[in-house]
Protein backbone atom coordinates (compact mmCIF):
# COMPACT_ATOMS: atom_id res chain seq x y z
CA UNK A 1 0.00 0.00 0.00
CA UNK A 2 2.85 2.39 0.84
CA UNK A 3 4.65 1.64 -2.42
CA UNK A 4 1.53 2.28 -4.48
CA UNK A 5 0.77 5.43 -2.50
CA UNK A 6 4.22 6.78 -3.35
CA UNK A 7 3.96 5.67 -6.98
CA UNK A 8 0.52 7.22 -7.52
CA UNK A 9 1.30 10.42 -5.62
CA UNK A 10 -1.17 9.84 -2.77
CA UNK A 11 1.42 9.25 -0.09
CA UNK A 12 0.32 11.40 2.84
CA UNK A 13 -3.15 9.89 3.43
CA UNK A 14 -1.84 6.39 2.74
CA UNK A 15 0.88 6.86 5.38
CA UNK A 16 -1.89 7.69 7.87
CA UNK A 17 -4.02 4.68 6.89
CA UNK A 18 -1.15 2.19 7.08
CA UNK A 19 0.01 3.63 10.41
CA UNK A 20 -3.55 3.44 11.71
CA UNK A 21 -3.69 -0.28 10.94
CA UNK A 22 -0.86 -0.84 13.42
CA UNK A 23 -2.17 1.03 16.47
CA UNK A 24 -5.13 0.85 18.81
CA UNK A 25 -8.31 2.33 17.35
CA UNK A 26 -8.07 6.08 18.06
CA UNK A 27 -11.86 6.52 18.10
CA UNK A 28 -13.02 6.19 21.70
CA UNK A 29 -16.54 5.09 22.66
CA UNK A 30 -17.24 5.62 26.38
CA UNK A 31 -20.28 3.62 27.45
CA UNK A 32 -21.89 6.61 29.14
CA UNK A 33 -21.29 8.92 26.15
CA UNK A 34 -21.73 6.59 23.21
CA UNK A 35 -24.17 8.85 21.36
CA UNK A 36 -21.83 11.84 21.63
CA UNK A 37 -18.86 9.73 20.53
CA UNK A 38 -20.79 8.37 17.54
CA UNK A 39 -21.80 11.89 16.54
CA UNK A 40 -18.19 13.04 16.77
CA UNK A 41 -17.01 10.17 14.58
CA UNK A 42 -19.79 10.83 12.08
CA UNK A 43 -18.26 14.27 11.60
CA UNK A 44 -15.26 12.60 9.95
CA UNK A 45 -17.21 10.04 7.91
CA UNK A 46 -19.19 10.91 4.82
CA UNK A 47 -18.01 8.44 2.21
CA UNK A 48 -18.53 4.90 3.57
CA UNK A 49 -14.93 4.41 4.70
CA UNK A 50 -13.46 3.92 8.16
CA UNK A 51 -10.00 4.44 6.70
CA UNK A 52 -10.79 7.80 5.13
CA UNK A 53 -12.50 8.87 8.36
CA UNK A 54 -9.20 8.18 10.14
CA UNK A 55 -7.35 10.34 7.61
CA UNK A 56 -9.62 13.31 8.34
CA UNK A 57 -9.36 12.81 12.09
CA UNK A 58 -5.56 12.70 11.93
CA UNK A 59 -5.31 15.75 9.68
CA UNK A 60 -7.48 17.70 12.12
CA UNK A 61 -5.31 16.57 15.03
CA UNK A 62 -2.13 17.51 13.17
CA UNK A 63 -3.42 21.02 12.53
CA UNK A 64 -4.48 21.36 16.16
CA UNK A 65 -1.12 20.04 17.35
CA UNK A 66 0.66 22.82 15.47
CA UNK A 67 -1.40 25.28 17.52
CA UNK A 68 -0.59 23.37 20.74
CA UNK A 69 -4.23 22.30 20.98
CA UNK A 70 -3.88 18.59 20.24
CA UNK A 71 -5.23 17.35 23.57
CA UNK A 72 -8.23 19.68 23.40
CA UNK A 73 -8.97 18.46 19.87
CA UNK A 74 -8.86 14.83 21.03
CA UNK A 75 -11.09 15.56 24.02
CA UNK A 76 -13.73 17.28 21.88
CA UNK A 77 -13.74 14.54 19.25
CA UNK A 78 -13.45 11.46 21.50
CA UNK A 79 -10.03 10.55 20.11
CA UNK A 80 -7.10 8.90 21.84
CA UNK A 81 -4.18 11.33 21.98
CA UNK A 82 -1.85 8.39 22.56
CA UNK A 83 -3.02 6.66 19.37
CA UNK A 84 -2.72 9.87 17.38
CA UNK A 85 0.87 10.33 18.51
CA UNK A 86 1.61 6.68 17.70
CA UNK A 87 0.22 7.18 14.18
CA UNK A 88 2.34 10.30 13.78
CA UNK A 89 5.46 8.42 14.87
CA UNK A 90 4.79 5.46 12.56
CA UNK A 91 4.21 7.79 9.62
CA UNK A 92 7.70 9.21 10.08
CA UNK A 93 9.21 5.73 10.29
CA UNK A 94 7.45 4.58 7.13
CA UNK A 95 8.52 7.67 5.24
CA UNK A 96 12.11 7.11 6.33
CA UNK A 97 11.96 3.52 5.06
CA UNK A 98 10.57 4.65 1.70
CA UNK A 99 13.31 7.25 1.50
CA UNK A 100 15.95 4.58 2.15
CA UNK A 101 14.63 2.52 -0.76
CA UNK A 102 14.75 5.52 -3.09
CA UNK A 103 11.00 5.57 -3.72
CA UNK A 104 10.74 9.08 -2.21
CA UNK A 105 13.06 11.92 -1.31
CA UNK A 106 12.90 14.94 0.97
CA UNK A 107 10.41 16.77 -1.30
CA UNK A 108 7.21 15.22 0.07
CA UNK A 109 5.00 17.65 -1.86
CA UNK A 110 5.67 15.98 -5.19
CA UNK A 111 4.36 12.67 -3.83
CA UNK A 112 0.98 14.13 -2.88
CA UNK A 113 -0.28 15.75 -6.07
CA UNK A 114 -3.25 13.33 -6.18
CA UNK A 115 -3.89 12.97 -2.45
CA UNK A 116 -7.22 14.74 -2.89
CA UNK A 117 -8.53 12.00 -5.23
CA UNK A 118 -10.88 9.94 -3.05
CA UNK A 119 -11.42 7.32 -5.76
CA UNK A 120 -7.70 6.74 -6.10
CA UNK A 121 -7.36 6.45 -2.32
CA UNK A 122 -10.07 3.77 -2.29
CA UNK A 123 -8.18 1.94 -5.02
CA UNK A 124 -4.93 1.95 -3.05
CA UNK A 125 -6.77 0.81 0.09
CA UNK A 126 -8.22 -2.07 -1.96
CA UNK A 127 -4.75 -2.93 -3.26
CA UNK A 128 -3.43 -3.16 0.30
CA UNK A 129 -6.33 -4.98 1.98
CA UNK A 130 -7.26 -7.51 -0.72
CA UNK A 131 -8.24 -10.39 -0.38
CA UNK A 132 -10.16 -8.96 2.56
CA UNK A 133 -13.23 -8.54 0.36
CA UNK A 134 -16.92 -8.61 1.26
CA UNK A 135 -19.89 -8.42 -1.11
CA UNK A 136 -22.78 -6.03 -0.41
CA UNK A 137 -26.18 -7.51 -1.30
CA UNK A 138 -29.08 -5.07 -1.12
CA UNK A 139 -32.70 -5.84 -0.44
CA UNK A 140 -35.66 -3.46 -0.26
CA UNK A 141 -34.88 -1.92 3.14
CA UNK A 142 -31.34 -2.90 4.07
CA UNK A 143 -28.38 -4.98 2.92
CA UNK A 144 -26.47 -8.12 3.82
CA UNK A 145 -22.74 -8.83 3.71
CA UNK A 146 -20.93 -12.01 2.70
CA UNK A 147 -17.30 -13.11 2.62
CA UNK A 148 -15.82 -16.19 0.98
CA UNK A 149 -14.57 -17.68 4.26
CA UNK A 150 -17.43 -16.86 6.64
CA UNK A 151 -20.58 -16.49 4.59
CA UNK A 152 -22.82 -13.82 6.10
CA UNK A 153 -21.07 -11.29 8.33
CA UNK A 154 -21.99 -8.09 10.15
CA UNK A 155 -20.41 -4.68 10.57
CA UNK A 156 -18.92 -3.85 13.96
CA UNK A 157 -20.86 -1.15 15.78
CA UNK A 158 -17.76 1.08 15.78
CA UNK A 159 -17.61 1.12 11.98
CA UNK A 160 -18.90 4.23 10.23
CA UNK A 161 -20.63 1.94 7.73
CA UNK A 162 -22.73 0.34 10.49
CA UNK A 163 -24.75 3.56 10.76
CA UNK A 164 -26.13 3.42 7.24
CA UNK A 165 -29.15 1.46 6.05
CA UNK A 166 -27.73 1.39 2.53
CA UNK A 167 -24.19 1.32 1.15
CA UNK A 168 -24.23 2.44 -2.51
CA UNK A 169 -21.29 0.22 -3.47
CA UNK A 170 -21.13 -3.47 -4.41
CA UNK A 171 -18.06 -4.29 -2.27
CA UNK A 172 -16.30 -3.59 1.01
CA UNK A 173 -12.61 -4.21 1.64
CA UNK A 174 -11.63 -4.76 5.26
CA UNK A 175 -8.58 -5.36 7.42
CA UNK A 176 -9.82 -6.99 10.60
CA UNK A 177 -12.55 -9.47 11.54
CA UNK A 178 -13.79 -10.20 15.05
CA UNK A 179 -15.70 -13.35 15.94
CA UNK A 180 -17.99 -13.39 18.95
CA UNK A 181 -21.26 -15.23 18.35
CA UNK A 182 -20.90 -14.22 14.69
CA UNK A 183 -18.25 -12.56 12.53
CA UNK A 184 -17.95 -8.76 12.54
CA UNK A 185 -15.93 -6.56 10.18
CA UNK A 186 -14.19 -3.97 12.32
CA UNK A 187 -13.00 -1.53 9.65
CA UNK A 188 -14.05 -1.28 6.02
CA UNK A 189 -14.01 0.88 2.90
CA UNK A 190 -16.61 0.68 0.14
CA UNK A 191 -15.33 0.19 -3.42
CA UNK A 192 -16.69 -0.21 -6.94
CA UNK A 193 -16.36 -3.02 -9.47
CA UNK A 194 -13.73 -1.07 -11.40
CA UNK A 195 -11.58 -0.56 -8.31
CA UNK A 196 -11.76 -4.27 -7.47
CA UNK A 197 -10.93 -5.38 -11.00
CA UNK A 198 -7.99 -3.01 -11.39
CA UNK A 199 -6.55 -3.06 -7.87
CA UNK A 200 -7.67 -6.41 -6.46
CA UNK A 201 -6.12 -9.81 -7.09
CA UNK A 202 -5.31 -11.75 -10.22
CA UNK A 203 -7.96 -11.69 -12.96
CA UNK A 204 -8.55 -14.84 -14.99
CA UNK A 205 -10.77 -15.44 -18.01
CA UNK A 206 -13.92 -17.46 -17.59
CA UNK A 207 -15.54 -20.05 -19.81
CA UNK A 208 -17.36 -17.56 -22.05
CA UNK A 209 -16.35 -14.27 -23.64
CA UNK A 210 -16.74 -11.35 -21.27
CA UNK A 211 -16.53 -13.51 -18.14
CA UNK A 212 -13.80 -12.62 -15.62
CA UNK A 213 -13.01 -14.41 -12.36
CA UNK A 214 -11.10 -13.62 -9.18
CA UNK A 215 -10.32 -15.62 -6.04
CA UNK A 216 -10.48 -18.90 -7.91
CA UNK A 217 -13.90 -18.14 -9.35
CA UNK A 218 -15.59 -17.02 -6.12
CA UNK A 219 -15.90 -13.53 -7.60
CA UNK A 220 -17.43 -13.49 -11.07
CA UNK A 221 -17.96 -10.63 -13.49
CA UNK A 222 -19.94 -10.68 -16.73
CA UNK A 223 -19.63 -7.87 -19.25
CA UNK A 224 -19.19 -7.03 -22.89
CA UNK A 225 -16.07 -8.89 -24.11
CA UNK A 226 -14.50 -5.63 -25.29
CA UNK A 227 -14.89 -4.10 -21.83
CA UNK A 228 -13.51 -7.24 -20.21
CA UNK A 229 -10.41 -7.07 -22.39
CA UNK A 230 -10.01 -3.38 -21.53
CA UNK A 231 -9.94 -4.19 -17.80
CA UNK A 232 -7.43 -7.00 -18.31
CA UNK A 233 -5.20 -4.78 -20.46
CA UNK A 234 -5.25 -1.90 -17.97
CA UNK A 235 -4.50 -4.30 -15.14
CA UNK A 236 -1.50 -5.75 -17.00
CA UNK A 237 -0.12 -2.27 -17.69
CA UNK A 238 -0.63 -1.21 -14.06
CA UNK A 239 1.20 -4.31 -12.81
CA UNK A 240 4.00 -3.54 -15.26
CA UNK A 241 4.23 0.03 -13.93
CA UNK A 242 4.51 -1.16 -10.32
CA UNK A 243 7.11 -3.78 -11.24
CA UNK A 244 9.18 -1.25 -13.19
CA UNK A 245 8.96 1.26 -10.34
CA UNK A 246 10.27 -1.31 -7.87
CA UNK A 247 13.20 -2.12 -10.15
CA UNK A 248 13.91 1.56 -10.73
CA UNK A 249 12.65 3.53 -7.68
CA UNK A 250 13.80 6.87 -9.10
CA UNK A 251 11.76 6.41 -12.28
CA UNK A 252 9.42 9.28 -13.10
CA UNK A 253 5.90 7.89 -13.61
CA UNK A 254 5.08 10.79 -15.94
CA UNK A 255 5.81 8.49 -18.88
CA UNK A 256 2.75 6.47 -17.77
CA UNK A 257 0.52 9.55 -17.71
CA UNK A 258 -1.99 8.19 -20.25
CA UNK A 259 -2.38 4.92 -18.34
CA UNK A 260 -2.87 6.63 -14.99
CA UNK A 261 -5.30 9.16 -16.45
CA UNK A 262 -7.37 6.35 -17.98
CA UNK A 263 -7.46 4.46 -14.68
CA UNK A 264 -8.41 7.55 -12.69
CA UNK A 265 -11.20 8.37 -15.13
CA UNK A 266 -12.53 4.81 -15.11
CA UNK A 267 -12.70 4.44 -11.33
CA UNK A 268 -14.16 7.92 -10.87
CA UNK A 269 -16.94 7.33 -13.41
CA UNK A 270 -17.99 3.89 -12.11
CA UNK A 271 -21.54 4.35 -10.80
CA UNK A 272 -21.01 1.58 -8.21
CA UNK A 273 -24.13 -0.34 -9.18
CA UNK A 274 -22.51 -3.77 -9.12
CA UNK A 275 -23.59 -4.09 -12.76
CA UNK A 276 -20.98 -6.69 -13.65
CA UNK A 277 -21.48 -9.01 -10.69
CA UNK A 278 -23.47 -12.20 -11.12
CA UNK A 279 -25.92 -12.65 -8.20
CA UNK A 280 -25.93 -8.95 -7.31
CA UNK A 281 -29.25 -7.17 -7.41
CA UNK A 282 -29.56 -4.79 -10.34
CA UNK A 283 -30.41 -1.20 -9.50
CA UNK A 284 -33.84 -0.06 -10.63
CA UNK A 285 -34.11 1.56 -14.05
CA UNK A 286 -34.53 5.31 -14.04
CA UNK A 287 -38.10 6.56 -13.80
CA UNK A 288 -39.70 7.96 -16.96
CA UNK A 289 -40.33 11.69 -17.14
CA UNK A 290 -43.53 12.84 -15.46
CA UNK A 291 -46.43 12.94 -17.87
CA UNK A 292 -44.59 11.07 -20.59
CA UNK A 293 -46.36 7.96 -21.88
CA UNK A 294 -44.51 4.75 -21.08
CA UNK A 295 -42.69 3.17 -23.99
CA UNK A 296 -44.46 0.31 -25.64
CA UNK A 297 -42.86 -2.95 -24.60
CA UNK A 298 -40.87 -4.60 -27.33
CA UNK A 299 -39.40 -8.04 -27.56
CA UNK A 300 -35.77 -8.09 -26.47
CA UNK A 301 -35.00 -11.70 -27.34
CA UNK A 302 -35.07 -13.79 -30.46
CA UNK A 303 -36.19 -17.36 -30.82
CA UNK A 304 -34.16 -19.91 -28.88
CA UNK A 305 -34.72 -22.87 -26.55
CA UNK A 306 -38.10 -22.15 -25.02
CA UNK A 307 -39.32 -20.27 -28.11
CA UNK A 308 -39.42 -16.49 -28.39
CA UNK A 309 -41.04 -16.11 -24.95
CA UNK A 310 -38.50 -14.56 -22.57
CA UNK A 311 -39.99 -16.36 -19.56
CA UNK A 312 -39.61 -19.72 -21.27
CA UNK A 313 -36.06 -18.96 -22.39
CA UNK A 314 -35.01 -17.87 -18.90
CA UNK A 315 -36.58 -20.95 -17.32
CA UNK A 316 -34.89 -23.19 -19.89
CA UNK A 317 -31.53 -21.56 -19.26
CA UNK A 318 -31.75 -21.93 -15.48
CA UNK A 319 -33.26 -25.42 -15.46
CA UNK A 320 -30.56 -26.74 -17.76
CA UNK A 321 -27.99 -25.34 -15.36
CA UNK A 322 -29.68 -27.12 -12.44
CA UNK A 323 -31.26 -24.06 -10.80
CA UNK A 324 -34.82 -23.77 -9.53
CA UNK A 325 -37.53 -22.25 -11.69
CA UNK A 326 -37.53 -18.44 -11.40
CA UNK A 327 -40.37 -16.75 -9.53
CA UNK A 328 -42.11 -13.47 -10.33
CA UNK A 329 -43.57 -10.70 -8.19
CA UNK A 330 -45.74 -8.03 -9.79
CA UNK A 331 -46.65 -4.60 -8.47
CA UNK A 332 -49.46 -2.43 -9.80
CA UNK A 333 -48.31 1.17 -10.21
CA UNK A 334 -50.32 4.34 -9.65
CA UNK A 335 -50.89 4.73 -13.39
CA UNK A 336 -52.52 1.26 -13.50
CA UNK A 337 -49.49 -0.26 -15.16
CA UNK A 338 -47.57 -3.23 -13.80
CA UNK A 339 -43.90 -3.76 -13.02
CA UNK A 340 -42.55 -7.24 -12.30
CA UNK A 341 -39.44 -8.54 -10.55
CA UNK A 342 -37.95 -11.94 -11.37
CA UNK A 343 -36.04 -13.80 -8.65
CA UNK A 344 -33.56 -16.66 -9.09
CA UNK A 345 -30.40 -17.84 -7.36
CA UNK A 346 -30.65 -15.02 -4.79
CA UNK A 347 -30.85 -12.34 -7.47
CA UNK A 348 -33.68 -9.90 -8.20
CA UNK A 349 -34.06 -8.13 -11.53
CA UNK A 350 -36.82 -5.64 -12.26
CA UNK A 351 -38.37 -4.98 -15.64
CA UNK A 352 -40.03 -1.92 -17.15
CA UNK A 353 -43.63 -0.77 -16.55
CA UNK A 354 -46.06 -2.61 -18.83
CA UNK A 355 -49.78 -2.53 -19.56
CA UNK A 356 -50.58 -5.86 -17.92
CA UNK A 357 -49.14 -8.32 -15.44
CA UNK A 358 -48.32 -10.99 -18.04
CA UNK A 359 -46.34 -8.58 -20.20
CA UNK A 360 -44.55 -7.18 -17.13
CA UNK A 361 -43.32 -10.66 -16.20
CA UNK A 362 -42.09 -11.24 -19.74
CA UNK A 363 -40.23 -7.94 -19.68
CA UNK A 364 -38.56 -8.78 -16.35
CA UNK A 365 -37.46 -12.11 -17.82
CA UNK A 366 -36.13 -10.33 -20.91
CA UNK A 367 -34.18 -7.93 -18.68
CA UNK A 368 -32.68 -10.91 -16.82
CA UNK A 369 -31.72 -12.63 -20.07
CA UNK A 370 -30.22 -9.44 -21.45
CA UNK A 371 -28.13 -9.03 -18.31
CA UNK A 372 -27.01 -12.67 -18.13
CA UNK A 373 -26.08 -12.77 -21.80
CA UNK A 374 -24.57 -9.26 -21.71
CA UNK A 375 -26.13 -8.01 -24.91
CA UNK A 376 -25.60 -11.21 -26.96
CA UNK A 377 -28.59 -12.20 -29.00
CA UNK A 378 -30.34 -14.97 -27.14
CA UNK A 379 -30.13 -17.56 -29.89
CA UNK A 380 -30.09 -21.32 -29.24
CA UNK A 381 -26.29 -21.66 -29.37
CA UNK A 382 -25.60 -18.98 -26.80
CA UNK A 383 -28.45 -20.11 -24.52
CA UNK A 384 -26.96 -23.60 -24.57
CA UNK A 385 -23.44 -22.29 -23.95
CA UNK A 386 -24.56 -20.13 -21.04
CA UNK A 387 -26.59 -22.90 -19.41
CA UNK A 388 -23.57 -25.20 -19.52
CA UNK A 389 -21.47 -22.49 -17.91
CA UNK A 390 -23.99 -21.87 -15.12
CA UNK A 391 -24.08 -25.59 -14.46
CA UNK A 392 -20.28 -25.63 -14.05
CA UNK A 393 -20.44 -22.62 -11.72
CA UNK A 394 -23.01 -24.32 -9.53
CA UNK A 395 -20.94 -27.50 -9.20
CA UNK A 396 -17.88 -25.44 -8.32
Amino acid sequence: MLILGATLNCLDPILTIVAGLGVRDPFLTPLDKKDLADAAKAHFSRDFSDHLALVRAYEGWRDAERDLAGYEYCWKNFLSAQSMKAIDSLRKEFYSLLNDTGLVDSNITMYNSWSYDEHLLRAIICYGLYPGICSVLHNEKSFSLKTMEDGQVLLHSNSVNARDSRIPYPWLVFNEKIKVNCVFLRDSTAISDSVLLLFGGTISKGEVDGHLKMLGGYLEFFMNPTIAEMYRSLRRELDELIHTKLLNPRMDVHSYHELLSAIRLLISEDQCGGRFVFSHQILLPSKPCAGAPPPAPTSRVESGPGGDNAKSQLQTLLNRAGYATPTYKSLQLNNNQFRATVEFNGMQIMGRPCNNKKQAEKDAAAEALEWLLEGHRAGPDYIEQMSQFLKKSKKA
